[in-house]
């Protein structure tokens, strides 16, 4: 009788590749982008983005990468301590006349 219990350092025997998505989930993906098409694609998600937006960023935040990585030029020479406060006052007092 041949010993089929798991021995550790030996490795995978049979089964799928590594990666090979599963049958089923490859149908699945299938069915979820031909129906994407049929209810007008790109033009569907404009729509949903304009009409539901809470929705359309749900949807955003399962397909968009969990970091990202921008770079970004500053044209304007930092603020001073003493500039960056004077600035928060004014800020300060603008939401103050807002919010009386």
């Amino acid at each position: 009788m041949e010993d089929t219990k798991f021995k550790p350092g030996k490795g995978k025997t049979g089964g799928r590749v590594k990666g090979t998505p599963n049958k089923a989930t490859v149908k699945v993906k299938e069915a979820i982008l031909n129906a994407f098409e049929e209810v007008g694609g790109e033009k569907y998600l404009v729509l949903v983005a304009k009409s539901d937006p809470r929705t359309f960023c749900t949807l955003l935040g399962k397909v968009m990468p969990a970091e990202m990585k921008h770079e970004i030029e500053i044209k304007e020479p930092p603020l001073t301590s003493e500039q960056l406060i004077a600035r928060l006052k004014e800020l300060d007092e603008e939401l103050a006349n807002v919010l009386h």
